[in-house]
């Protein structure tokens, strides 16, 4: 009897040690929207929004990758950009739902081409805590939006 318990417990035990920011990872984040944010200390960052199907201006609900670089601005093609523990370029994160996210380790971002005002595309490669990584191409577009940071 207690053997027939504890498999169903240990089975809710585990799924509930994973977490909630799950992500099927057969997903591909290749769609995107790009547009300004702000750094930590309130200075110029851009924030990319990475998810399943095509985007648009207007709120990303999840499953998405979310991604805020805010050294080495102004973002141009063919430069690439490094998430670690030991940097201090931006994050990347990705997400079940908003509010929901898992931080990256670590992980590379490389915009092949970008142009403020029109839009991105690159490649990416992040990994997360257990070994898992998520990689693959993106085509952003880019979004206006009318921003202050303090």
């Amino acid at each position: 009897m207690r053997r027939q318990m504890l498999v169903p417990i240990l089975t809710i035990v585990g799924l509930l040690a994973t977490g909630s920011t799950a992500i099927d990872r057969r997903l591909s984040f290749s769609h995107g929207r790009l547009q300004r944010s702000c750094a930590p200390w309130d200075g110029p960052a851009i924030d990319l929004r990475l998810t399943s199907e095509p985007a648009q201006c207007k709120a990303i609900a999840g499953p998405y990758i979310d991604i805020g670089v805010w050294r080495g601005l102004p973002i141009h093609s063919g430069q690439s950009v490094r998430f670690a523990p030991t940097s201090d370029a931006g994050f990347a994160s990705r997400c079940s739902k908003v509010g929901d996210c898992e931080r990256a380790e670590s992980g590379t971002i490389m915009f092949d081409s970008y142009q403020t005002g029109s839009g991105a595309s690159g490649r990416y490669e992040l990994h997360f805590r257990g070994g898992t990584d998520v990689k693959g191409m993106f085509h952003a577009t880019w979004c206006d939006t009318h921003l202050i940071c303090r």
